[in-house]
Order: structure tokens, then sequence, then C-alpha cells
């Protein structure tokens, strides 16, 4: 809830400010929302806009202080820069940042993309993985987690695939990596860079083995 100290706000402030993060927090897909309704953005001078945008600016920095992002993506835009080489210099495209924090999940029937930020694991929408999965998935309770995805519309069922629909962030990479291969899995291992090293060894995890890990 924001309050006017002044007592300025009227219902075309309200209404605009409903939309607006309604708007957001739907692109940023980090919650699922309750609230059926989709706002409307109501006609808004200028000058109002400007004020409202303001207002939501500055509630968004206080929630994500508090430690609720709900309108930041998970996966920020970024832009890569091209270099421009000489016929002297050398060039190697995985030493940038941008492929430096992108990872792979990839077995028969299994293709997934992430990114690993600050805040965890990104499983990027397109992935997919098996539907079939083994007995230890079925067993370590990996099956229920994965079908409450499926019935939230986060993952998709397509033939023989389970498909990512949107970004999902994951805390600790091995359930995202299980949920992929459909077995027990240890996701600092499984997921790996483009010349492939182990998300676990490229971001120091050196304790991190072959093994199967539960979460």
């Amino acid at each position: 809830m924001a309050l006017s100290l002044t007592q300025s706000l009227t219902l075309t402030h309200a209404y605009y400010l409903e939309w607006l993060s309604i708007t957001q927090a739907a692109k940023a897909q980090r919650f699922e929302l309750d609230n059926g309704t989709i706002g409307t953005k109501p006609h808004t001078p200028p000058a109002m806009e400007a004020e409202c945008r303001e207002i939501f600016e500055t509630f968004d920095i206080l929630l994500t202080t508090l430690g609720y992002p709900l309108f930041d993506p998970l996966i920020r835009a970024r832009v890569v820069q091209t270099p421009v080489i000489t016929p002297h210099d050398t060039y190697n495209p995985v030493a940038s940042e941008d492929m430096e924090q992108e990872f792979y999940c990839r077995a028969s029937g299994v293709s997934g993309r992430a990114r690993y930020t600050e805040e965890g694991l990104v499983v990027l929408a397109g992935s997919y993985g098996r539907t079939e999965v083994s007995e230890a998935f079925l067993k370590n309770g990996y099956y229920q987690k994965r079908q409450d995805l499926i019935d939230q519309g986060v993952l998709k069922v397509e033939g023989s695939r389970v498909i990512y629909t949107r970004d999902t962030l994951y805390k600790s990479p091995s359930s995202s990596a299980a949920y992929l291969l459909g077995r027990s899995a240890n996701g600092w291992f499984e997921w790996k860079n483009s010349v492939g090293v182990s998300l676990g060894a490229a971001m120091g995890r050196y304790g991190a083995t072959e093994e199967s890990v539960a979460e």
C-alpha cells in the first residue's frame, strides 16, 4: 500500500499504479499472479504519469530492499559489444563475461540452457527434458515437485518432452538438472559452460562431486 502524506493521490493515480504494478510483475515472471485482474491503464496526463512512475520506483526499491524483488526480471538485458579485431589481434569469445555466465545441461532427449546469477541458477524458457523418469526420481520427491511446476504452467508436457515455458530461478542447481534429466542429479556437475567446464568448477565450488545430491 502506498500512502500520500500530502493527500494528493487520486483515483487516477491508484488505477495507473495498479496497472503498472501488474504489468511489471507479469513481465518479471517471478511469482504467480493470483488476481485475475490485469488492470486498466487510465488516461493520464504526462506530468501525472511521471509522478506515478516516481512513486512506483520508490516502492520498487523498498520492496527489493526488504527481499521482495517483485518487479525485477530474473535475467537482465545485457548489451554485448562486438570488439573490433585487427589482423594482429586474437579474440576468444569464451572469455567474454556474457559467455561465462551461460551453462548447459545436455543428454539424450535433454537440452537445458541457464544463466548463473547472484540469486542462483535461472533455467531459460525453451529448455526441455525427458518425461520418462527413474525410480530414484520417484522416491526422493522430485516427481511431485516437478508435477507442481506442470500444474502451475511453468513446465508443459509435449510428447516425450517437458518444456520450460518461462525463465525459472533455482537457489541451488541440482533440482533443475533433475527435472530435465528425469533422475537424481548433481547440478554443480551436470550444468556445464560452452567449453565443458562444470558449474561447480566455474563458480569455485570445487567440493562439488559427480555424486547425486538431493535437495
